[in-house]
């Protein structure tokens, strides 16, 4: 007997289930003039909160406007964030880092400046180079990085030799 139920079981889960399909009425016919299609089209990130009501067919809680409100400020916010990241912009800023850079290290008390800026613009430049490879002055701005920082190395590495010797004023 239990091989039975079993059996039925089984054969009861392997069945499919599908709906019916009923043919729509034609466009002249009575019933399409009265019921009036529902748009699906509905844009949540603009949509008031009196349009969800009114598309869903019911009154919103609380708790669900508020979610609302909080989803479309979040999406609002998300999508600033996102035309706030132009390549072209990093590769200026990458250009104009890598200028400051060198720029700095002829100034006396502010070479210490041109670190930062020389590793500035080369994330920067790089970051830009990656969206867009044929960005010019995301070039300029690693190149100029890059330059930066091998004179600096080069300036200490005189220094430390120099120091290293005894010092040239020791003469």
């Amino acid at each position: 007997m239990k091989k039975i139920f079993t059996l039925i079981f089984i054969l009861v889960l392997c069945f499919r289930a599908e709906s019916s399909n009923v043919p729509s009425a034609n466009p002249g016919s009575a019933i399409s003039s009265i019921a009036t299609p529902v748009s699906s089209a509905l844009n949540i990130t603009t949509a008031k909160t009196k349009d969800i009501e009114k598309f869903l067919g019911r009154k919103l809680k609380l708790k669900e406007k508020l979610a609302i409100k909080v989803f479309q400020w979040k999406y609002k916010k998300g999508l600033k964030a996102k035309k706030a990241e132009d390549p072209a912009k990093k590769g200026k800023t990458a250009m104009i880092l890598g200028i400051i850079g060198i720029a700095a290290l002829f100034i006396p008390y502010v070479s210490l400046v041109a670190i930062p800026c020389a590793i500035l613009a080369i994330i920067f430049g790089n970051q830009a180079k990656k969206a867009d490879p044929n960005n010019g002055q995301a070039k300029a701005g690693v190149i100029l990085g890059i330059v930066t920082l091998g004179l600096i190395a080069l300036a200490l590495i005189l220094v430390i030799a120099i120091i290293a010797s005894g010092g040239f004023w020791f003469g």
